[in-house]
């Protein structure tokens, strides 16, 4: 009885806690055997015979920078980017069978990961990668991703395609075309704005001239000669010295001369 309660008082000195960080689930394993159970965050009771192994389940990336072919044959520069999470429920999985998530990365998900990227860009054309096909491009290599590491332990949040190293020539000819179509549209405005002149132009020369045959279709002999004599009668009773000759002007009109 007594060696029992000594080894209990043993054990229990011996004993602690040990805490697993936010974010992480604790796998245990004791003499290389993992157990079922696991744990969440936070603090719990702990035995030396216990080895406590954290897995990370926050949100990681990884960077793969490569060079890989498209339909046409043409050898592309790429830099993709996959953000992924290991799934909390299979981390006694993703540590007895790859040692954890370090293991995890670098023997599965970066092989998938660069095979998937070749495969996925071999099925586009160079123009998709910065065309408006690049989203498509990307949203299949979620895709593919996803389908390889199901059953892994890894759920794949994203991938980014973040910059296109072209070959030179291609890049010379994209270049071109682009100064080629900017130069186009800015034809295309300049010749809109000289057809916007030309029907402004074009609508004040046919308001001139609708306004002069209205002043033309008005204007005829007698009244001509009734101004000419209105303007005379009111000459004649102003101030200012004049001699006034009637009848003498062309077509009978007064003729005025100031003295």
């Amino acid at each position: 009885m007594k060696r029992w309660l000594l080894l209990l008082a043993v054990a229990a000195l011996a004993s602690g806690c040990a805490a697993v960080p936010a974010g992480h689930v604790g796998v245990l394993e004791s003499f290389g055997a993992v157990y079922k159970d696991t744990w969440s965050p936070g603090i719990h009771a702990w035995g030396p015979w216990f080895g406590v192994h954290r897995i990370n389940c926050r949100t990681l990336q990884a960077e793969e920078r490569t060079s890989t072919p498209t339909s046409e044959g043409r050898v592309v520069g790429l830099d993709v980017s996959i953000v992924y999470h290991v799934q909390p429920e299979m981390a006694k999985e993703v540590y007895a069978r790859y040692g954890g998530v370090d293991g995890l990365t670098q023997n599965v998900l970066l092989p998938e990961f660069r095979s998937s990227v070749r495969d996925v860009t071999a099925a586009f054309m160079t123009s998709d990668l910065y065309s408006g096909k690049r989203d498509e491009v990307t949203l299949r290599m979620n895709e593919e991703m996803r389908k390889r590491l199901a059953g892994r332990g890894i759920e794949v949040e994203a991938v980014l395609l973040r910059n296109i190293t072209l070959p030179e020539q291609v890049a010379n000819a994209v270049q071109a075309k682009l100064a080629a179509d900017q130069q186009a549209q800015q034809m295309e405005f300049v010749l809109r704005k000289e057809s916007k002149e030309a029907e402004r132009k074009r609508i004040e020369a046919q308001g001139i001239a609708d306004f002069q045959r209205i002043v033309s279709s008005g204007i005829n002999e007698q009244l001509l000669r009734w101004k000419g004599i209105e303007a005379t009668t009111k000459l004649a009773e102003s101030a200012n010295a004049k001699i006034v000759v009637i009848g003498a002007g062309k077509d009978g009109l007064p003729l005025i001369l100031n003295q």
